[in-house]
């Protein structure tokens, strides 16, 4: 197995048990309050969603025409971009942040410093797909 698609499978399983110990913090602040925090919430669903995501990109490796040095960069490219952006969620619920967008919160800035880097290798990705084809 190359190198690109052990990265995306680590990555995935690290991330998709990062969102279900998530959970433990949501059912406790359900405990206390009708729902649980908004970013706590969006942090939890997005590494559910992203972490399934990083696993099924290894069906598209599968398909790439990309040289395995570049397939390796795309998904640690993907990989740091889905590791910033959960990151960003959890400091904004850590933090308590009611709206990162208008309060401009560290949480915000980290994430979307990884949306760059999901962009990119994503555009790259499908570029070795169709070339496939």
């Amino acid at each position: 197995m190359d190198i690109a698609p052990q990265i995306l499978i680590v990555a995935g399983l690290i991330v998709l048990m990062y969102g279900f110990l998530l959970g433990i913090p949501m059912a406790r602040a359900r405990k206390k309050a009708s729902r649980a925090p908004r970013y706590l919430i969006a942090a939890h669903l997005a590494a559910l969603i992203q972490g399934s995501i990083l696993l099924a990109l290894t069906v598209a490796f599968d398909f790439s025409m990309l040289a395995s040095w570049i397939e390796t960069l795309i998904a640690s490219l993907f990989t740091g971009g889905v590791l910033l952006f959960d990151l960003g969620l959890t400091i904004n619920w850590l933090q308590g942040s009611e709206d990162a967008f208008a309060e401009r919160s560290l949480g915000y800035k980290v994430s979307s410093s990884g949306t760059p880097l999901i962009l990119v290798s994503a555009g790259i990705l499908v570029y070795g797909v169709l070339m496939a084809l």
